[in-house]
């Protein structure tokens, strides 16, 4: 995405559920889940980036919004236990003494769900990049390791995630940019302006359906740029959401 349409977007944001929305009665949260959540700046872009790893309580594993599977009960279990015994030694989550990570590393969350019901959290820089450095301790390495290890049985071995729910996600743009689209036709209309330059959508059904058939998913920073009818510039993207997020 331009810089440009990022910069413009950090100074007001404001979340917001277009028309189309769902709304579940009770959601259902996963026992455990590993995500790098999208920040204020820039705004937009970590929020296309699905967890990396989600697991509910009924042993459904979901990996990077793309392929999911259930997980035997004793592979839930024991992914469950051994997260809970890593996340509530405080120890175990911090950097060794003397270490400090990348300043601009991405920051993982990493949590999950006690047998009393209570969440256990840590907020990791650069774990998800390996620590390469061993700047964690062993404990983590190995939940690491653990986690990884379903992450990538459930891309090789699940069944492509290709719900009719998706998050959309527009950010207004201050310029007009050298090439664009006009909006799509029957696509919910982000009402980015002024005072909401960044804005999020949870679609289902048909209004889902027609975000992925008439808006380009972008898998990288650059975003595709409209026109409104309005004739207000935005740069919009989406992906697949998981069932807690619809």
């Amino acid at each position: 995405m331009d810089r440009r349409s990022l910069l413009v977007a950090g100074g007001v944001l404001a979340g917001s559920l277009l028309g189309g929305g769902v709304a579940h009665a009770a959601v259902q949260w996963p026992m455990f889940e590993w995500e790098v959540p999208g920040g204020f700046f820039p705004p937009g872009v970590g929020v296309m980036v699905p967890p990396l790893l989600a697991v509910y309580g009924d042993g459904e594993a979901y990996a990077d919004a793309a392929a999911h599977r259930y997980l035997s009960g004793r592979d839930a279990r024991s992914l469950q236990d051994h997260a809970v015994r890593v996340l509530r030694n405080r120890a175990d989550t911090r950097r060794l003494v003397g270490r400090e990570g990348p300043a601009d590393a991405p920051t993982d969350r990493v949590r999950v769900r006690t047998t009393d019901g209570r969440y256990l959290t840590a907020h990791l820089d650069g774990w998800g990049d390996g620590d390469e450095s061993h700047d964690f301790p062993k404990a983590l390495h190995e939940l690491y390791d653990h986690v990884q290890t379903i992450r990538r049985a459930v891309r090789r071995d699940g069944e492509p995630w290709r719900l009719d729910a998706v998050l959309l996600v527009a950010v207004h743009l201050d310029f007009e940019p050298d090439e664009y689209e006009p909006w799509p036709g029957g696509v919910p209309l982000p009402k980015v302006d002024a005072d909401h330059l960044y804005l999020e959508a949870r679609l289902a059904g048909a209004k889902a359906r027609r975000v992925r058939r008439n808006l380009p998913k972008s898998g990288d920073d650059t975003w595709p740029f409209y026109r409104t009818p309005a004739g207000a510039f935005v740069a919009a993207n989406w992906r697949y959401s998981l069932p807690h997020e619809w």
